[in-house]
């Protein structure tokens, strides 16, 4: 094995190292997370500052077989400030390859395989964290995709399958032995789903013996938080999910460019909105504002009535309406924190 990487430098400026991570904007990237990461939003965390951008779960089948629906979702925005990657899943590595053009021609700027997913559906067909059973056909499945495929790989994994089967170490050989140019770990097994906690202290001994970058994944609720973990951990960069859903303002945050963010709520909802008209009908439009418009709410007073009332509302320009009215009503109370007790998104997302 190499020796391990040498050190980041300093939390708030780009990965160190050489090939792709080195474009990376900085340290404190978007996680993929299903039904979230799509266009708008990603276009949404780059003006945030996110330091990459990854897809939601895109299936190689729905490319392959041209679902118009699942091409939408890989579609790149235009002139993004940073990496752009699209996360694939599936379970022969001939359907990579085959999809793989189309992934480079709609603007990605790798392709990231998913060896989490812990949704049966996922596993039983063989993919997601699945194939993380076997790591020796993990490796060839890898390699044999790589040599194949125009653009660079990246895989993101689990811990293992559960504690018993904990194959992190061996998945991440396979992935450094196989040419990808990083691994990110989301600090849970398979059997945990989104349960309990992230182990950090595993990701930290995987990253100390790695010669490729590890990326750390997992319970990154606050900016000090994620500035903490990626100093005494080691990683190269971290993930962050669902604590950008509370504050998308966590990127710049990490980075010492923003303290805050909160009074801008309205006008992030609003440009949400912009984002999203391209891409979906109403109905569309206006579930998705809905939802960040109630997460953004977690946490204030009178935030259970707001998310019943927006329920309720059937267009986008009513859901805006109702937010201008929420925000301004709370615009003199500090942001809530994002507290580690708090059940916020369990089922899956991050």
């Amino acid at each position: 094995m190499n020796s391990p990487a040498t050190p980041c430098p300093e939390p708030n400026t780009s990965p160190c190292g050489t090939g792709l991570i080195a474009r990376a904007r900085n340290r404190f990237w978007l996680a993929p997370m299903a039904g979230i990461t799509h266009t708008p939003f990603r276009q949404l965390m780059d003006e945030m500052d996110a330091g990459v951008l990854i897809s939601e779960l895109v299936s190689t089948k729905g490319l392959r077989y041209a679902s118009g629906k699942t091409r939408q979702m890989i579609q790149v925005h235009a002139a993004p400030g940073t990496l752009v990657g699209i996360q694939l899943f599936g379970e022969g590595a001939e359907d990579y390859i085959a999809v793989a053009d189309q992934v480079a021609e709609a603007g990605a700027h790798f392709i990231d395989i998913n060896l989490g997913c812990p949704v049966k559906k996922v596993i039983k067909k063989g993919c997601g964290a699945a194939l993380m059973r076997d790591p020796a056909h993990l490796e060839k499945f890898l390699t044999h995709i790589r040599k194949h495929i125009p653009l660079p790989l990246t895989v993101k994994m689990r811990t293992g399958w559960n504690h018993r089967e904990l194959t992190v170490r061996e998945c991440v050989r396979a992935a450094e032995n196989a040419g990808c140019e990083w691994v990110a770990i989301h600090g849970r097994t398979r059997e945990q789903s989104y349960s309990g906690w992230a182990d950090w202290d595993l990701i930290a001994e995987v990253k100390s013996a790695a010669a490729i970058p590890i990326i750390g994944n997992g319970d990154l609720r606050s900016a000090s938080k994620a500035v903490e973990l990626l100093e005494t951990t080691g990683v190269d960069a971290v993930m962050i999910g669902r604590g950008a859903l509370r504050n998308p303002w966590i990127f710049r945050q990490c980075t010492a460019e923003n303290s805050g963010g909160k009074e801008l709520a309205n006008h992030l909802l609003r440009r949400y909105y912009d984002l999203l008209a391209p891409y979906f009908d109403n109905r569309l439009k206006t579930m998705f504002l809905r939802k960040m418009a109630m997460w953004l709410a977690f946490g204030y007073p009178g935030a259970a009535a707001f998310r019943r009332d927006v329920f309720q509302l059937a267009t986008a320009h009513a859901v805006l309406e109702t937010t201008d009215a929420f925000f301004d009503s709370v615009a003199h109370i500090p942001q809530p924190v994002f507290d580690d007790s708090e059940a916020f998104m369990m089922g899956g997302h991050g």
